[in-house]
């Protein structure tokens, strides 16, 4: 009889918090492209190059051992009309670059491009996180796809 009772109430417990929005309150809101594979002198030459030329400024370069990143100061996009809709007043985001060692330790490295949007609402002076825009995936992919177009070629080069 206590053992049906306690699965019971551990029952009703685990549905109040799925429907408190506990669970949904941890999601993930940055935006994750994968840009392909390349070596860690070409991550950090063609990375800064592309950068610059995309007009990304360069905030730090950090190598972690097994990988490295690059961190862009924040960019102040215009803001959508979704965003208007929802109160926000400003809005800010910063890409990263990052290069993990893949697994077979070949000195090749998978490069990935991470956005996290933040935006400011009417009233308030605090940032908070919300998901990306189209517009700034749109832009994000764009310069993501002409890296991975630099590390592809730089590797036939060969």
């Amino acid at each position: 009889m206590s053992k049906k009772l306690i699965t019971i109430l551990s029952f009703v417990v685990l549905i109040i918090f799925a429907c408190s929005g506990g669970a949904s309150s941890t999601a993930v809101r940055d935006y994750r492209l994968t840009v392909g594979t390349a070596t860690m002198d070409d991550f950090t030459t063609i990375s800064n190059r592309l950068l610059n030329r995309s007009r990304y400024v360069v905030d730090r370069t950090e190598d972690r051992g097994t990988g490295a990143i690059i961190d862009c100061k924040y960019e102040y996009p215009a803001i959508s009309n979704e965003e208007v809709l929802s109160g926000i007043e400003e809005v800010r985001y910063k890409l990263t670059l990052e290069a993990r060692m893949k697994g077979s330790g070949g000195e090749m490295y998978n490069v990935r491009a991470i956005v996290k949007s933040y935006g400011r609402y009417k009233g308030t002076s605090d940032w908070i996180e919300i998901m990306t825009s189209d517009i700034t995936k749109k832009r994000v992919k764009s310069f993501s796809n002409e890296l991975k177009t630099e590390f592809e070629n730089r590797i036939r080069s060969f």
